[in-house]
């Protein structure tokens, strides 16, 4: 860490801030404690430089409430700094990129699993006297695991997180039963239930470590439920259930959880789902007009980590949870908070999975970026940098090595 103008290593036990009075011996700091009535030095009384960059390959750097432009390099996915080391990520599915304290680059990518049953087709058929005309619909011959990165298929072995995403699917499939357990009619003799798809996905977040790490997950799950009279299966398990046509009736439910994933839990933040005569065929809806949607805002509130210790307080505007037909987009309020749980700002316009990553530059101000937006943040407020693209930063930390950085030579 910089402090008093100079490098020193940090063994303390306490979290070290920029702007924070520390023990040092002139080598090593000790921490933030007083410890025998020494002098303390001020961690980093010059505002930090940090290196930022650029959806167009330009290198710059933030100091002293100034972003400097440098060289313009090679264009990347992500950029993660730490220390004097750099790293970048030129996949295109990348979600974060962490770099260790050895140097060792870490991506996390936007893994899917899904476990499907769907329907392929429908039939109506006559078939003459004695029997009469039958409706049914085609399933999958058999139940389905298949496993992506973005919209890319995958091997299983390849998928680092497919436990989580496992439990992120079942999750949805058993909000979609629940669901359609309270839409459809119930105490008919002839009916059939068929959960079609479980699915999880990674949609945003990051990740330090193994126990450290914020993941946010996408899960779906989609049922249909049957009934008629003489309603029946031919061929293999769940293949075609058909009843006679006059008789046939179905109801779909498709079931959508966001959830937030850390080492100690998968907490659900909100739902949505979507009742109604909905028959998805190939990638191909056919519904009616009675179509019933609903959004629920779930948690009262959470707080995300993030990374290098900030934290993002989200909290539902009213207490009492409610089911609407259309999304709120202002029922959460979205407090950034530092590591000492102080309030840097209120984040307008933040979504579940967003890229938010911060720094403090100087007591009482800090450096944030939010869906590649860079802002200016004290007091509360916060006020955007101009940049001209989007910024790519995986994480927001102070460099040693300024001229190599804007010479483009990292």
């Amino acid at each position: 860490m910089l402090a008093g103008g100079r490098w020193l290593r940090a063994i303390g036990n306490q979290s070290i801030e920029a702007g924070d009075l520390v023990w040092t011996d002139g080598r090593c700091v000790y921490g933030n404690l007083a410890e025998g009535g020494e002098a303390a030095l001020v961690a980093a009384g010059r505002e930090l430089q940090i290196p930022i960059f650029l959806g167009d390959g330009t290198h710059c750097l933030y100091h002293g409430n100034t972003l400097r432009t440098g060289a313009k390099g090679a264009r990347h996915s992500l950029m993660v700094n730490r220390g004097s080391e750099v790293a970048f990520s030129n996949k295109y599915d990348v979600v974060d990129v962490s770099l260790s304290a050895a140097g060792e680059a870490r991506e996390l990518l936007g893994e899917a699993y899904r476990r499907e049953n769907g329907t392929v087709g429908y039939s109506s058929r006559d078939y003459g006297e004695g029997i009469g005309s039958k409706f049914g619909i085609y399933f999958d011959n058999g139940v389905h695991e298949r496993y992506g990165i973005r919209d890319w298929y995958a091997a299983a072995e390849d998928i680092v997180h497919l436990p989580l995403l496992r439990e992120g699917a079942r999750l949805a499939g058993a909000a979609a039963l629940r669901q359609l357990a309270k839409d459809a009619p119930s105490g008919r003799p002839e009916e059939k239930t068929v959960l079609q798809l479980e699915q999880c996905e990674i949609i945003g977040g990051w990740q330090e470590s193994e126990q450290d790490y914020c993941l946010f997950l996408r899960g779906i799950g989609r049922t249909i439920y049957m009934s008629g009279n003489h309603l029946s299966c031919s061929g293999a398990p769940d293949y075609c259930w058909a009843a006679d046509e006059k008789s046939f009736d179905f109801l779909s439910d498709v079931y959508e959880l966001e959830m937030a994933a850390t080492p100690s839990a998968i907490s659900i933040l909100r739902e949505k789902y979507t009742s109604g005569r909905v028959l998805s065929i190939s990638g191909i809806s056919v519904e009616d007009d009675d179509v019933k949607k609903g959004f629920i805002d779930v948690i009262d509130s959470i707080d995300l980590p993030l990374p290098d210790g900030f934290r993002l307080a989200m909290e539902r505007r009213e207490k009492k949870q409610t089911a609407s037909s259309s999304r709120d987009p202002n029922a959460y309020r979205y407090t950034l908070r530092t590591p000492r749980n102080e309030e840097i700002c209120e984040l307008d316009g933040y979504e579940p999975g967003d890229r938010l990553i911060a720094c403090k530059t100087r007591p009482g101000m800090w450096l944030v970026s939010h869906k590649g937006e860079l802002y200016r943040c004290g007091r509360g407020g916060r006020k955007k940098i101009e940049t001209g693209s989007t910024c790519l930063n995986a994480r927001l930390r102070p460099t040693r090595q300024c001229g190599r950085w804007m010479k483009g030579d990292n």
